[in-house]
């Protein structure tokens, strides 16, 4: 593994890696830079949203987290999607500017969505200081999109400070700017199941080294979908179906600030010509629609690493009876925390920075709360193990 890179731009020099098997791999990661800092996001009183059928929302202020960053910084850095919030790892110099668009996107969360946000920041010296480490790495996705790896345990003590001392560590602003959600867009539908069932899993290693339980999982689920692990991938791009262009505003006039703007109209626009496109065929020029709508599936962000295994998988049900076995036998032998969620779709966020190859990311959950509601699984386990001493 390398030594600590301060590098201003230690993860656009980062080496990627392309196989999703390789995530527990040393020589892929590098130290995070002790001068950056982990910022998380969450929105406040998810699961309760989630109960309530409002999972798209949820799931649309947490993708938001990432869209507003990225189109402030304009350049690649680690991330990952948690469903209902983001984590970002932060360059010093740009903390402020990242920390203010925040807080504009909590205004627009709170009087758009009726969803109130947390923003928390910790440096990752204090993260180090505590004894927690946060280590990089970078998977390709394609050719000219990565997606942040993290291991280590040190976003996990980032988030126990943060949620342990807000006063503290999360930021409020009574004075945020006005925002709009540049490039972000929810305009297809639920995406369908193929082979039965939408799986929304968490996996989290109990032992140490973690990697080899990773390693154990990852060949099991790739025996499961006989030896083509990327035959699980949501994200049928032959089943999907646009939204009308009703839909596609009811959802979006909330993804600005005031309507009566040149930034209104340009969505208004953009809003028509892709469902002429995408819903009802119309030819787009030079513009490749079947092109752009089949790179969706490999530009998606279905299965992730964060010091825990996140995936959302199509299977049948047998395999997710299959999955639920191994992981329930592995969980009793005391190797793994888990959660598993079942849904009949999944739910994509897309964020399109351009259309061409490499400039766009579409992010992925379970429907019916996905992520959210595995996570109350997991988080029961280990309330169950707290109180009979096993950790």
């Amino acid at each position: 593994m390398g030594e600590t890179n301060q590098s201003r731009h230690f993860y656009q020099e980062l080496p990627s890696f392309a196989d999703f098997l390789e995530i527990t791999r040393d020589e892929h990661f590098v130290l995070a830079p002790e001068d950056w800092i982990v910022v998380i996001t969450d929105v406040k009183g998810s699961t309760k949203a989630i109960e309530a059928g409002r999972y798209k929302d949820v799931n649309t202020v947490g993708a938001a987290s990432i869209s507003v960053v990225q189109e402030l910084l304009d350049e690649d850095f680690p991330y990952v999607f948690g469903g209902d919030g983001a984590t970002l790892l932060i360059p010093p110099d740009k903390i402020e500017s990242v920390l203010e668009v925040l807080m504009r996107l909590e205004r627009l969360s709170r009087e758009k969505f009726d969803l109130g946000l947390r923003i928390g920041r910790v440096s990752v010296r204090e993260v180090v200081e505590r004894g927690g480490r946060i280590e990089v790495a970078k998977h390709e996705l394609t050719a000219k999109k990565c997606a942040a790896v993290f291991r280590g345990g040190g976003l996990g003590e980032a988030e126990k400070l943060i949620k342990g001392d807000e006063e503290n560590y999360c930021v409020v602003s009574a004075q945020a700017g006005d925002l709009d959600l540049k490039g972000l867009s929810c305009r297809w539908k639920p995406l369908p199941n193929k082979r039965g069932l939408i799986v929304s899993l968490l996996v989290l290693s109990r032992r140490e080294p973690p990697g080899k339980v990773y390693d154990q999982f990852l060949r099991h689920f790739k025996t499961v979908f006989e030896g083509v692990i990327d035959e699980s991938n949501p994200v049928n791009t032959d089943r999907i179906g646009y939204k009308t262009i009703r839909q596609c505003l009811d959802d979006e006039t909330r993804y600005i600030t005031k309507k009566k703007t040149w930034a209104f109209f340009k969505r208004f626009c953009e809003i028509v010509a892709a469902v002429l496109i995408f819903r009802h065929g119309w030819p787009a020029g030079i513009f490749n629609a079947k092109k752009y709508r089949d790179s969706m599936r490999d530009h998606s962000d279905h299965r992730k690493f964060d010091d825990m295994l996140r995936m959302i998988v199509d299977c049948s049900h047998a395999q997710a009876r299959n999955i639920h076995r191994y992981l329930e036998a592995r969980r009793l032998q005391g190797d793994v925390f888990y959660g598993m969620h079942t849904s009949r779709t999944a739910l994509m966020t897309c964020y399109v920075q351009y259309v061409k190859d490499g400039q766009h990311i579409h992010f992925i959950d379970g429907g019916d709360g996905g992520y959210a509601m595995a996570a109350k699984q997991f988080k029961d386990q280990l309330k169950e193990a707290a109180a009979t001493g096993e950790v």
